[in-house]
């Protein structure tokens, strides 16, 4: 008998004629009594998790959730959140999901853009009476409102990509680029807010593997993630680059891992592995996955890849026109994983999101400027040059030091303030501040004031305090000539980041 992995990678066209809801019900038909979704205390079976996700969708029907209403989720990493997203996707919704370390301010203001009427915390899913349905509902379709993903904007105001179920399904069509199959064991490691995440869950749900999720509690040591790997037998898993060079080097006797994807930040210095090491990047405007790139070599630095099948890429200068091969370029995609925009932002939407001028094909009309900037070799991967702005990945979360700029101004008397990302000797960004006062700042008072507004990984790790910063021509602040912190690559110091 053909496995399901086998038979979504032989018809490519159901993630483009479906949504996931559709996928996953066929999924759970063929694997019922399998372990789904496993967490620190709990799992659920396939068919669990379709019957619960259905009694769900139900329960949020009566309480008027609409189609694309969007219902808020933080009920933490566990597998009931799951259970959460699928039930609020077959009701027809769209889930925003809430970190529990985001200070309470930053939840209240994507509450009030976002409009929820329910918040599925804790609690509230404990109220509810469950029940297994085992009558399949599914309200959602390909061009609706899927999941709400907040990445760092302009300003101190975050943005909200808005991802469709036809991005989602397009995304997980490339299960396969990465190799999962049934037969796995996946660890979700990144957070439910993260856009990674879902590729993560829903590449393994789509074909019947089980779904690992790593506790909160051992996502920054390394000691507990061997264990934790090694425990539940995890074949394929995700780390951040500073992360990855770290478990290269414990002793990872006992663990069937047969793939170790890494990204969210450029990628350096990885010695070869007996398992496939792969550079994965990655965008939310594009429901994660975009191009992968297997490391084979320990080099300087890692291309990111060819893209996806399901992009049309394009390389082009700063009036428009595509490059010749080998020149820098931003890159510009186009395909069915590019998100409708951003929630109410017709402004920015406007500029990042435009109609494909070098193709008319419907499924390849619209199209996102990336903002990263790239070349292409000669055997046709990407090599990643950094940013067209001035944003920069921390933690796999982009950040404007702009944003973190103007917030730092509001909490203290401080003079001017620069916000600037270094990457240390492994390549890891550090997110480092620097500014001017005529009084004494406490930055440890400053660093607490800020985790009131900023979610953790807009918190620059260092602050440094200069006489005066150094001018350029026009007497302007110029920024290149501020110099990295001598602790940069202090382990301590790293060991603050994660």
């Amino acid at each position: 008998m053909e496995s399901r992995s086998e038979e979504l990678r032989k018809h490519k066209e159901i993630f483009f004629q479906q949504t996931f809801c559709d996928i996953f019900h066929r999924t759970a038909q063929l694997c019922p009594d399998k372990i789904a979704v496993a967490g620190d205390n709990c799992q659920v079976t396939y068919q669990e998790l379709d019957e619960y996700s259905n009694f769900l969708a139900r329960y949020l029907m009566r309480e008027g959730i609409r189609k694309e209403d969007i219902v808020a989720i933080q009920s933490g990493r566990d597998p009931i959140s799951i259970v959460c997203m699928l039930g609020i996707w077959k009701a027809g919704g769209a889930y925003c999901f809430l970190d529990d370390c985001y200070p309470e301010a930053r939840n209240q203001a994507l509450r009030e853009e976002c409009g929820w009427k329910i918040t599925l915390t804790r609690e509230y899913v404990k109220s509810i009476p469950w029940e297994k349905d085992e009558h399949f509902i599914n309200r959602s379709e390909r061009d609706n409102l899927a999941v709400i993903i907040y990445t760092s904007g302009s300003t101190s105001k975050p943005k909200g990509v808005m991802l469709e179920h036809k991005n989602v399904a397009a995304a997980i069509s490339n299960f396969d680029r990465l190799g999962f199959t049934e037969n796995d064991r996946t660890c979700v490691f990144p957070s439910f807010s993260f856009v990674a995440s879902i590729f993560d869950i829903f590449s393994s749900l789509s074909v019947g593997a089980t779904l690992e999720i790593i506790p909160e509690y051992c996502r920054r040591k390394m000691d507990l993630i061997v264990e934790f790997y090694r425990e539940r037998q995890i074949t394929i898993a995700f780390l951040p680059p500073h992360m990855a060079r770290k478990f290269m080097k414990v002793d990872t006797t006992g663990i069937p891992l047969r793939a170790l994807l890494v990204g969210s930040e450029p990628v350096r210095h990885l010695c070869q592995q007996p398992y496939r090491i792969i550079n994965v990047y990655a965008a939310s405007e594009c429901c994660s996955l975009i191009a992968v790139y297997d490391i084979t070599d320990d080099e300087e630095a890692y291309p990111i890849g060819t893209l996806n099948p399901t992009f049309r890429g394009y390389i082009v200068d700063e009036n428009g026109k595509q490059v010749e091969p080998g020149t820098e370029g931003e890159l510009w995609l186009a395909g069915p994983q590019v998100s409708r925009g951003y929630l109410k932002r017709p402004d920015v939407t406007s500029r990042q999101y435009i109609v494909n001028p070098f193709c008319d094909e419907p499924e390849y009309r619209r199209l996102f400027k990336t903002n990263d900037l790239v070349r292409q070799d000669a055997d046709g991967n990407l090599h990643y040059i950094g940013r067209k702005d001035n944003m920069c990945k921390i933690r796999g979360f982009r950040v404007e030091s702009g944003a973190v700029e103007s917030t730092v101004l509001k909490c203290a008397a401080i003079k001017e303030v620069v916000v600037k990302a270094f990457a240390d000797e492994g390549g890891t960004n550090i997110l480092c501040g620097y500014f001017t006062s005529d009084v004494d700042i406490d930055v440890k008072d400053l660093k607490e004031k800020l985790k009131e507004t900023l979610p953790y990984y807009m918190v620059p790790t260092c602050f440094i305090r200069l006489s005066e910063f150094p001018r350029n021509f026009n007497n302007k602040i110029d920024r290149k000539a501020i110099q990295p912190p001598k602790e940069l690559n202090d382990h301590k110091l790293l060991e603050q980041l994660y």
